[in-house]
């Protein structure tokens, strides 16, 4: 992400979000019906896949697919989302080992995670805060195991474009359109993530239109 998207992002979710968004109905449910989607989208195995969180927030999405992985690793650029998930983790009596987070902007390098290597990458409803997607569905690849598995949960546009994100949020969101599946493909096959496929999650309410949210899946290329 930019600077200038960083610092915006990381001013609202510290300051105006972190405190009370797990508190929000809308918010819950919604990683409650994500997380339906990719539980049923993937062969988790609850003593051997090892997930990144991406934007993960307070970790409302990580804990619904918690029971059907090994560990889950959480990354947010923001410090009071991940002291809230972390907070929530310890108070649920969950360990650092099995779900902890880490306040980092990823940019894709060796040593970012440690020697860390994923089976599975999910981001949720967070593409249409970046300014780059592109660049951060490569990044979220290289985090993976060869074969591993990259989901994004995120707006599907409507076939007439129409603004979705209202203007109130144009400080912290680039992509008030939402995503095709032409753009989000591209996105995919530029990052060498091949099988893609592309669903929708679940349908809502945004800014008064009805709209879709797609998950969208790729698996990294061997080489």
């Amino acid at each position: 992400m930019s600077k200038r998207a960083v610092s915006e992002n990381q001013s609202h979710f510290n300051v105006e979000t972190a405190h009370t968004y797990d508190e929000h109905p809308l918010h819950i449910e919604m990683a409650r019906r994500i997380a339906k989607a990719l539980v049923d989208a993937y062969p988790w195995d609850e003593e051997g896949t090892t997930v990144l969180d991406y934007a993960c927030g307070t970790g409302l999405n990580s804990r619904q697919i918690l029971p059907y992985v090994m560990s889950i690793t959480g990354v947010d650029i923001s410090q009071a989302m991940v002291d809230k998930y972390n907070d929530r983790a310890d108070k649920q009596g969950i360990s650092p080992a099995e779900m902890k987070a880490i306040c980092i902007d990823l940019e894709g390098k060796p040593g970012e995670l440690g020697d860390s290597e994923f089976d599975v990458a999910v981001c949720c409803m967070s593409y249409h805060h970046f300014v780059n997607p592109a660049q951060i569905t490569k990044t979220l690849a290289y985090f993976l195991k060869p074969g591993g598995y990259l989901f994004v949960a995120d707006i599907e546009s409507t076939p007439d474009r129409d603004e979705i994100i209202p203007e109130s949020s144009n400080h912290v969101v680039v992509h008030k359109y939402g995503f095709s599946r032409e753009e989000i493909q591209s996105f995919f096959d530029n990052a060498n993530l091949g099988s893609f496929q592309f669903s929708c999650a679940t349908r809502a309410q945004k800014n008064g239109r009805d709209i879709n949210v797609f998950l969208a899946q790729g698996i990294k290329v061997t080489a």
